[in-house]
């Protein structure tokens, strides 16, 4: 009995002194921040650098005509009435409509099929390098544009440079131009037929073209 008061005692005293110290700031029980986590994801996060970078489309690969020695490159050009420009808008519609597709080198080419990546003729503005601004049709204009082909090409030459020059005429047609040579004359029905008659002989001397055959 004895011993249970001074066990009584001394933790009434333990208390006591507990008390007075805590009201004497000797110690302070801090409880530690608490951050709230956020749901994690299904995975273990990564680095973003460790992610695999998303496959970029790629571009189709374009052939074009490689020029050579042995080479010959018809020119047609397409000029605008005297004192007047072409609309950029206006060109590169009519451009479009014959077929032509924008690509490489910023200028128009005519391809070998839609599946097909190989130039069969292009069409580049006058003024170097040649190139066609896309992003500022509304207030461009073009002195004139030429279109050109190369041979020997994979395909019949002269059929190709017939089709090339009623391309050139509708394009002509379309924005009220005019057609002309590499060297600024008027492309007459003899001219034209002039150029015809080039491209057979060079297809000839390639020995492309085989003779008797035009």
């Amino acid at each position: 009995m004895a011993l249970f008061r001074w066990a009584l005692l001394l933790a009434g005293i333990c208390a006591i002194a507990g008390i007075f110290a805590y009201s004497r700031g000797w110690f302070r029980f801090r409880l530690p921040k608490l951050r709230r986590r956020k749901p994690e994801a299904d995975i273990d996060p990564v680095l973003e650098a460790d992610l695999p970078a998303e496959a970029e489309p790629e571009a189709p690969v374009v052939a074009v005509p490689l020029l050579s020695d042995d080479s010959k490159v018809v020119t047609v050009r397409i000029m605008p009435q005297p004192g007047e420009k072409f609309p950029a808008e206006q060109l590169v519609l009519i451009l479009r409509g014959t077929g032509l597709q924008h690509g490489k080198y910023g200028i128009f080419h005519q391809l070998a099929s839609e599946d097909s990546a190989r130039i069969r003729y292009s069409v580049a503005s006058l003024v170097e390098p040649g190139a066609f601004d896309l992003t500022k049709l509304k207030e461009s204009y073009y002195k004139g544009v030429s279109i050109f082909m190369v041979l020997p090409a994979p395909e019949d030459g002269v059929e190709l440079f017939d089709e090339m020059l009623e391309t050139a005429r509708t394009i002509a047609r379309g924005v009220n131009g005019r057609l002309v040579d590499e060297d600024g004359s008027v492309l007459s029905i003899q001219r034209e037929r002039y150029m015809r008659e080039e491209v057979i002989d060079f297809l000839r001397r390639q020995k492309v073209l085989p003779l008797g055959e035009d």
